[in-house]
């Protein structure tokens, strides 16, 4: 009887040991599914990840040398105005100004003195005038036309 009881709890024992084995088998089989999962997400995440890297470079080496001209143009554009601003802040404007004035006004006086004397001639006389040369000069025009 010791024997048969031995018998059982051995046979308990290896009935133990072998479902204790089928769960451990399960357990592997479900690790390796999550260890060949894990892989493929990381190997998607590397090839993301140097798709990325990529696309930046390709950026930055498109965009960089724009960015660059654009620098150095808006470099040279404030360094103009910086000696714009420099030759305005040493001109004399108010001088200018005041010149500028004394010119209109002195224009503005010679203009009106013109007009007087143009108004002071009498377009009578200068007609009668030119009428009297022209009656002068017609015979003798054509006295010299007829010896041609």
């Amino acid at each position: 009887m010791k024997n048969l009881t031995k018998e059982l709890a051995e046979n308990e024992h290896r009935k133990s040991v072998e479902e204790h084995n089928k769960e451990m088998a399960v357990t592997e089989k479900k690790q390796l599914k999550y260890q060949k999962l894990s892989f493929v997400m990381s190997m998607l995440s590397c090839l993301f990840t140097a798709g990325m890297l990529a696309v930046v470079i390709i950026v930055a080496m498109t965009i960089l040398p724009k960015v660059d001209s654009i620098y150095s143009s808006t470099m040279v554009s404030l360094n103009n105005m910086e000696q714009l601003t420099d030759e305005l802040n040493r001109a004399d404007l108010a001088g200018t100004v005041n010149n500028i004035n004394e010119l209109t006004l002195q224009a503005t006086g010679d203009l009106s003195q013109t007009m007087n004397k143009l108004n002071a001639i009498d377009l009578d006389n200068l007609n009668n005038a030119i009428k009297n040369l022209n009656d002068t000069v017609e015979p003798m025009a054509k006295f010299f036309g007829a010896l041609r």
